[in-house]
């Protein structure tokens, strides 16, 4: 008998609760079907299904039996696919999930040399700040900024940001002097925050955490505002150096207390590729070529 195809056809048989049906998928007689599985019952020395005329119900053996099975199912099957891989040219519709800032500033302009690369792929970007089940929703890889909420998907760590405290050159010009943390209470501080209210911003020096609580005349849950906000002399801003780098290079952001990192010192910056542990090749070459682009800046941090 056909180990592998015993396997499939019991668990084409729990999963359609028929034997005729299950048959029908793989192209076997119900007759056959069904003595195939007397025999793989006989070979394990174990009944796994009760049958009746109406309905079939597994024992617990046939329970335990499931669930591997099924397992070692989807491994061949993705284990076959990673194979046909091997051979085959990165195609097709790649949908991709980014948060906006991040996608407008180093994912959109990155798409032209990946297409140079790739041209048999055409990729779909998404931009959004709302965390959503982006796997459920179809999306092939999903950027995320941070550490993940759900330790079952499968990701893959880009490169890493820290954040960096900063002012316009007018603010601070205008105002008392910032050469402590506890100076910030003085300050006028830009707030990534939904709801009215304070922020803690945490610092280290020399193995020392330093906090304050902040408060300022505006908040925003949208790091650009912020930033726009900050470059107009607003007030001090606490952001992603990927975000306010250029600012920094050019002058027109000026960084605050330089001796003090943020509490979190890098913040990961990684694709989402979804729960298998098979990767496509379009997904894959996406996800090595944005490491590698990424890898390129400034602010990045391994």
């Amino acid at each position: 008998m056909d180990n592998e195809l015993a396997l499939r056809l019991f668990v084409r048989v729990v999963e359609e609760n028929s034997f005729s049906r299950a048959g029908a998928r793989m192209g076997v007689p119900q007759s056959s079907a069904s003595r195939m599985i007397s025999r793989l019952e006989e070979r394990l020395g174990a009944r796994l299904l009760q049958r009746s005329t109406r309905n079939l119900t597994l024992t617990e053996a046939g329970q335990i039996y499931f669930e591997r099975a099924s397992r070692i199912v989807t491994e061949l099957d993705q284990a076959a696919e990673a194979v046909r891989d091997v051979n085959a040219a990165p195609k097709g519709l790649l949908r991709v999930a980014a948060p906006a800032s991040f996608g407008r500033q180093f994912i959109a302009p990155a798409l032209k040399e990946f297409h140079d690369l790739y041209p048999d792929i055409t990729i779909g970007l998404s931009l959004s700040d709302i965390i959503e089940d982006v796997i459920g929703l179809g999306f092939d890889v999903a950027i995320r900024l941070g550490e993940l909420q759900d330790s079952g998907l499968i990701a893959s760590r880009l490169t890493g940001s820290t954040s960096i405290l900063c002012a316009s050159s007018a603010y601070l010009h205008a105002h008392e002097d910032l050469k402590a943390v506890e100076d910030l209470a003085l300050h006028n501080s830009l707030q990534f925050r939904t709801n009215p209210g304070s922020n803690t911003w945490r610092f280290m020096k020399d193995d020392v955490e330093h906090s304050i609580q902040v408060s300022g005349s505006m908040y925003a849950n949208d790091g650009d505002a912020l930033l726009s906000a900050a470059l107009t002399g607003l007030g001090v801003c606490f952001l992603p150096e990927w975000m306010v780098r250029t600012h920094l290079d050019d002058g027109s952001l000026v960084r605050v207390l330089p001796g003090f990192e943020p509490k979190m010192t890098i913040t990961p910056i990684q694709a989402v590729v979804g729960y298998r542990q098979f990767i496509p090749a379009k997904q894959r070459v996406f996800v090595e070529f944005l490491r590698g682009h990424l890898s390129k800046m400034s602010w990045a941090k391994s």
